[in-house]
């Protein structure tokens, strides 16, 4: 009784380990029917597959690694065409996939040295007596903030219902702190949805304060290349904000805003003939090691008038820490790595 049950383990195991054997084989030679085809990313799936079936097979990872080799040559050539045509989000994707199948590719590592992570962040505070009734109509509505950009597009990010804090990350090719103090409000307002009788849902943005697009007719000044050894965190520098000074009056924008940037040392000068300068960013914190940059609009005080026909605009001063939003957004863990610097320009007017 005790041979039967023997022999036909034997039995058994003698049909599993060709049967096995096969299957690990057979999408190693899909894989290389796949390459002799030249059809690289998926002979690379094949080997893939077949690697994590029979991790220690030298053949399959040799293979593997030859393939990923090749689809990361791809992947850089597709990002060259993206960048060319100045499509940065698709570009730096397909850069980051040509460097995860290729940690070793020394012009894609090259590559990545010129690319930078920037952080936009503000508070917005509301002081107003009443919106209109028809939005008591509106299907959603969302608080957003638009920013402009030196490439003249504009982007958008939600402002929190809750905290008024507003943050949005961008990616920027090569670039410098010149073009980073470029960046500024395109407009603020609220983003609704209706639904028409049809049942459609249609879009529009209220503008609450619109400068609109705008960009510096000049960009003057020198900057030095005095960097910090060693990161600080950001939160050590907050305190340097507060201020005794006294705040800024109210501002309705005009129509039309026009403006110049001077560098000087650790300062950039906003000069307009309105000498304001909430369009433009508070500050800018640089973190040149690890090539991320934060843009810090500060906090924004909008009032609406009695009407109910106009807002104004001022940018808040830090009397005590408790002023401060940075705090709070400090929170996010996300958003850690932007939390350093090694260099920081004040805007001034």
């Amino acid at each position: 009784m005790i041979y039967r049950r023997i022999s036909r383990i034997k039995i058994f195991f003698l049909i599993l380990i060709p049967w096995f054997i096969a299957a690990c084989s057979f999408h190693y030679d899909q894989g290389l029917e796949l390459e002799q085809q030249e059809r690289w990313a998926e002979a690379a799936i094949e080997y893939r597959i077949a690697v994590v079936e029979n991790p220690d097979d030298p053949e399959n990872l040799a293979a593997l690694t030859r393939m990923n080799v090749l689809v990361a040559q791809e992947n850089f050539e597709t990002y060259q065409h993206y960048l060319k045509k100045k499509e940065y989000h698709k570009a730096f994707r397909r850069l980051e996939t040509a460097l995860i199948q290729n940690p070793e590719f020394g012009e894609a590592r090259k590559e990545m040295r010129l690319w930078w992570h920037l952080l936009i962040t503000g508070k917005v505070e509301l002081e107003f007596n009443r919106f209109s009734s028809n939005l008591r109509l509106a299907e959603e509505m969302v608080l957003q903030v638009r920013i402009n950009t030196p490439n003249g597009k504009i982007l958008s990010g939600n402002i929190s219902s809750e905290t008024g804090i507003f943050f949005l990350e961008n990616i920027v090719y090569r670039t410098n702190p010149k073009q980073l103090a470029e960046y500024t409000i395109n407009s603020i307002g609220l983003k609704i949805k209706r639904k028409s009788s049809l049942g459609y849902v249609r879009s529009e943005f209220n503008k609450f304060i619109n400068f609109r697009v705008l960009s510096p007719l000049q960009v003057s000044g020198d900057i030095n290349s005095s960097f910090l050894k060693t990161p600080q965190n950001v939160l050590d520098h907050r305190h340097a904000l507060l201020t005794d000074r006294e705040a800024f009056v109210t501002w309705h924008p005009p129509r039309l805003v026009s403006y110049e940037l001077k560098f000087a040392g650790d300062l950039i000068k906003v000069i307009s003939k309105s000498n304001r300068s909430e369009f433009a960013p508070d500050i800018l914190y640089l973190n040149n090691s690890d090539q991320r940059a934060n843009l810090d609009f500060g906090v924004y005080q909008l009032k609406m008038n009695g009407s109910g026909q106009k807002w104004s605009i001022r940018r808040k001063a830090y009397r005590t820490s408790e002023d401060d939003y940075y705090y709070g957004l400090s929170s996010n863990l996300s958003l850690n790595r932007y939390f350093y610097y090694d260099r920081v320009f004040r805007f001034s007017q």
